[in-house]
């Protein structure tokens, strides 16, 4: 027993950090306190929260909000645009709702990865602002980053995520490690009659985590008897505590519990596990949540374009505009950043044998959408244009490095900071040089 305690006691003071970070996530104590140091950010930076809802597949860009009514299909639509409540500006008439909120968000007309052809790995480049590919470093999402920089406060997790990442690039799979993974939520029954309902965690686990716990204190108690002034044990058991604090957080619970949802807002942003994951996600950032990820399946629309959209548009403008709204009327929408943006745009409308022959659209990497909104960006504009294909960019492209690092910028994170990997190799937060969207941010 004497020789395990002098065994604790000839630790140096880095070791311990590193025992005493292991002992719950993997971070370390040191990467925590810097990150809480950190986490007001860059002075002046408008962004303190994020949204991101991400339509995994690709978009149709020529059928939402590129529209071009004086080219006919298989290049444009077969459905028709609609004024909108910004002069000049049209949407698709599917999404009357999101046009009478167009003064609360804007688009982003001339984005795109730059090849034509890409397949669904896009998601690893959009949504980690670094070009990555499987031969690449394993760059993280922005929400990871946001977790690691930025991390929240007052017994809540700094993101949550509603859905898994596994269509989404394996994103879960980065360079700093499965301490910056998500709490994930898993989307209920979507034909449940009040709306879907989420499921808690796994990690939600409250017994293993008390039995844990005990154990945990145990440890600690028998550590401060060997030097009760050692502040870095005293850091070790609030690091602790705060954690197992955030697992059982009454606001956390809250605002994800189905019996405290507003039966009118279940109407608003729709009976399916989409409207109900948004409407969550509403909640999380009143809370205090700093970043918030809704994935959404099914936009890869090879066959059935036209009758997929009219499936698909009215439950995406009711909860997007919904969002828009209530964040606006809250106050938080300055203070939230919301981004819709897919993995690709897709391409003419053709006939896949593969598909069932139904017309649809390929994809098309070159040019695609994003809604930007809140938290510095411009409201009530549409930046770039493409020609009348729909299918090149012929004003004011940008790639997602541009993207990423306005993102990062705004939310006053620097993104050529040095992080460093669980191999202990420093990396900048965005790799390659870019140029800031500096038209559509305030």
């Amino acid at each position: 027993m004497n020789q395990g305690c002098q065994g604790f006691r000839n630790l140096s003071r880095r070791d311990f950090f590193r025992v005493g970070g292991a002992s719950l996530f993997g971070m370390s104590m040191v990467d925590f306190f810097r990150a809480q140091a950190n986490a007001v950010g860059k002075p002046g930076a408008k962004g303190k929260q994020m949204i991101l809802l991400w339509l995994a597949g690709g978009p149709p860009h020529q059928d939402m909000f590129d529209m071009k009514p004086d080219t006919p299909p298989p290049f444009g639509s077969e459905l028709k645009p609609a004024q909108t409540k910004v002069p000049g500006i049209e949407f698709c008439e599917l999404m009357p709702r999101l046009a009478q909120n167009a003064d609360k968000f804007s688009i982003l007309r001339s984005v795109g990865i730059g090849t034509e052809k890409w397949e669904h790995s896009g998601g690893l480049y959009w949504l980690s602002g670094n070009p990555r590919t499987k031969d690449t470093a394993k760059y993280p999402m922005y929400g990871s980053v946001v977790a690691k920089e930025r991390p929240a406060i007052q017994g809540l997790p700094t993101y949550v995520s509603f859905g898994p990442y596994k269509e989404s690039g394996d994103l879960h799979l980065n360079y700093l490690g499965p301490a910056y993974d998500p709490l994930t939520f898993k989307p209920g029954d979507p034909k449940d009659e009040v709306g879907s309902m989420l499921a808690p965690p796994a990690q939600l686990d409250l017994s293993a985590l008390q039995r844990r716990e005990g154990l945990l204190k145990a440890l600690d108690q028998q550590l401060r008897k060997l030097d009760a002034a050692e502040p870095v044990i005293a850091g070790l058991d609030q690091f602790q505590q705060s954690a197992f604090d955030l697992l059982r957080s009454p606001k956390l619970r809250d605002a994800v519990d189905p019996k405290k949802l507003d039966p009118k807002d279940v109407e608003r942003y729709g009976k399916n596990e989409h409207g109900s994951s948004m409407l969550a996600a509403r909640r999380l950032i009143e809370a205090g949540v700093p970043f918030v990820f809704v994935p959404w399946n099914g936009w890869d629309m090879h066959a059935n374009i036209t009758n997929s959209c009219k499936q698909t548009l009215p439950k995406f403008d009711a909860l997007v505009a919904s969002l828009l709204e209530d964040l606006d009327e809250r106050g938080l929408l300055d203070t939230t950043i919301v981004t819709v943006l897919g993995e690709m745009g897709r391409n003419k409308i053709y006939k896949d044998p593969g598909y069932s022959g139904l017309p649809g659209r390929d994809h098309w990497g070159t040019t695609q959408f994003v809604l930007v909104a809140g938290g510095g960006f411009k409201h009530g504009m549409v930046l770039g244009k493409t020609d009348k294909t729909s299918l090149h960019v012929v004003e004011n492209y940008y790639s997602p490095i541009s993207f990423g690092r306005t993102l990062y910028t705004l939310l006053g994170i620097d993104p050529d900071k040095e992080l460093y990997t669980t191999t202990n190799r420093p990396m900048k937060i965005i790799v390659d040089e870019a140029p800031l969207i500096k038209e559509v941010m305030v």
